[in-house]
């Protein structure tokens, strides 16, 4: 079943709001990953954590959590994908996260972690301009043009607070 969400809680103050930051001089992080391998259940998790954005100062500025969960077609034990099927996913992420980041100077998302779970893979961006996003991936969605199942969501989060446990995990 493929199906979006954009949630919209103060989705017009948020968007005035970031039209007049001027963000010209916010500094990104260089990408930096630690990965933690993990159970939830009796599953095994892999986590994949962009360390370098634990200390970055201008988390309202990327305010929106954009949530992409991939379903895996081939699985292997314990619902982690076989290594094929990996490869394939981790590819079309890459070409995903191209897309939703946009210029690599002033990006308009931050990648902050990659779960892979249960026969399932989560990325998770920080967001500036949320529409952007969603009009690229329900473009993504209404063209049917997706390789494996897929769903999202966009929700407002200035504070990171939806997403702060992936800025606790130790390598």
């Amino acid at each position: 079943m493929v199906r979006f969400i954009l949630i919209a809680m103060g989705l017009l103050s948020s968007l005035l709001s970031f039209a007049g930051t001027g963000d010209k001089g916010v500094k990104i992080p260089e990408e930096q990953f630690a990965v933690v391998e993990s159970s939830s259940g009796d599953k095994p998790a892999i986590i994949v954590v962009n360390t370098s954005l634990r200390k970055f100062k201008h988390k309202k500025l990327y305010g929106w959590t954009c949530s992409l969960v991939i379903s895996y077609k081939e699985t292997a034990m314990n619902g982690m994908p076989t290594t094929e099927e990996s490869n394939f996913v981790y590819n079309y992420i890459e070409e995903l996260d191209k897309k939703i980041k946009g210029d690599t100077s002033q990006p308009n998302a931050l990648y902050l972690a990659r779960i892979t779970w249960n026969g399932t893979c989560e990325v998770i961006w920080q967001v500036k301009d949320p529409k952007v996003v969603h009009e690229y991936l329900g473009g993504i969605v209404t063209s049917k043009t997706y390789p494996r199942e897929l769903d999202y969501r966009i929700e407002y989060d200035a504070k990171w607070k939806n997403v702060a446990i992936y800025n606790k995990i130790k390598p």
